[in-house]
């Protein structure tokens, strides 16, 4: 006998890099069961890859491909579906930045407050008059390649968010990752300090918090940036 059939409830968010508007459900027990196998190994590599199938599971738009999407649209998404998939508001635990008094505080935030901050840049930069650079934003499927380790060429991971090459006349597009790296360390001072400010300007999942020391009565202004900061 065929066992009856759930239903899911559907939703609506948009993309904060493309301002796509999406369709998607929460996630099940099982997709769940993903997650918590991932955090419990606590490998950032783990968590990304679970997050990023879960996300691909639930969301019903057909060709979004999480794995291409910016980090920071990623953890917006998940958000939206974390809320949306076990409740919309989440307790945060805050303590003193700088202070003798260890007292704390639980705060529960509404998820649907926090936003993507910052501007979303086209990701061109001019290095010289005539030669330009277009960067893109690291991609969620590409945190594996960006972690600079121990031994690694700092700018071969900046390699992998240089989407290409331009001048007046020509897109130069049809490189290595090894090529883009060594042309960077080509770079003065000035214009390699233009592509750090990029990547330090990238948009980012934050929020900020004032909250009043029930103990000292200190008060205190706490940004939380990023999925982490909301989860524990």
């Amino acid at each position: 006998m065929a066992l009856p059939a759930l239903s899911s409830p559907e939703f609506i968010t948009e993309i904060p890099s493309t301002k796509q508007k999406i369709k998607f459900r929460p996630f099940l027990v099982r997709e769940e069961k993903i997650l918590y196998m991932a955090l419990e190994g606590q490998d950032a590599v783990e968590i990304q890859n679970a997050t990023i199938k879960v996300l691909n599971d639930c969301i019903l738009t057909p060709n979004v491909n999480v794995g291409d999407l910016p980090t920071f649209d990623v953890e917006y998404l998940f958000l939206q579906l974390r809320g949306k998939s076990v409740g919309e508001t989440v307790e945060v635990i805050l303590r003193h930045k700088e202070s003798q008094c260890k007292e704390s505080v639980t705060l529960s935030i509404n998820l649907d407050d926090i936003k993507v901050q910052g501007e979303i840049s086209d990701g061109k930069i001019m290095l010289t008059d005539d030669i330009g650079i277009k960067m893109k934003y690291p991609r969620a499927g590409d945190l594996n390649k960006l972690q600079v380790q121990e031994g690694v060429n700092v700018f071969h991971s900046i390699a992998h968010m240089v989407d290409f090459i331009y001048d007046k006349e020509t897109v130069y597009n049809d490189y290595s990752v090894e090529e883009i790296a060594e042309w960077l360390e080509q770079l003065n001072q000035k214009q390699f300090t233009l592509i750090t400010e990029f990547m330090n300007n990238m948009p980012k999942l934050s929020h900020t918090v004032e909250w009043t020391c029930n103990a000292c009565g200190e008060k205190e202004t706490i940004l939380l940036e990023g999925l982490q900061s909301f989860f524990t």
